[in-house]
């Protein structure tokens, strides 16, 4: 599996091969055991790499393409640690400030959400 993955990505995605096949064989013994082993196992796990391998390439390529932009957002929009995103003086009540400080796009975007669970004081 690994050479044929390798013949169709490129001996430069050795690396990558090697690590679709294994997760292909984790993810059978994690499925087959609820499904049943599929009429032809090799193709199976076969399909489940070249799957995992074209995601990973795509995504790769996805990166490059939007990398330079990445890089200048991230460059143009650092907010310092000491600078403050909305002032007392903008929004007086704490709680208010902090629901719309976890909303701004300065922040990442997994890192902007408030607490689930309340204060009991609130």
């Amino acid at each position: 599996m690994v050479a044929t993955l390798t013949g169709i990505f490129g001996i430069e995605h050795l690396q990558l091969a090697e690590d679709v096949v294994q997760e292909a064989l984790a993810r059978a013994l994690q499925t087959w055991p609820f499904y049943g082993v599929p009429k032809n196992p090799a193709a199976w796990l076969m399909q489940t790499a070249r799957n995992r391998a074209l995601d990973v390439v795509r995504r790769q390529k996805n990166f490059r393409e939007k990398e330079t932009e990445i890089v200048r957002v991230m460059e143009h929009d650092v907010v310092a640690p000491d600078e403050m995103i909305f002032s007392e003086e903008e929004i007086a009540d704490d709680r208010l400030r902090m629901m719309f400080v976890c909303c701004h796009p300065a922040i990442p975007a997994d890192a902007q959400s408030a607490p689930r669970k309340l204060p009991a004081h609130f």
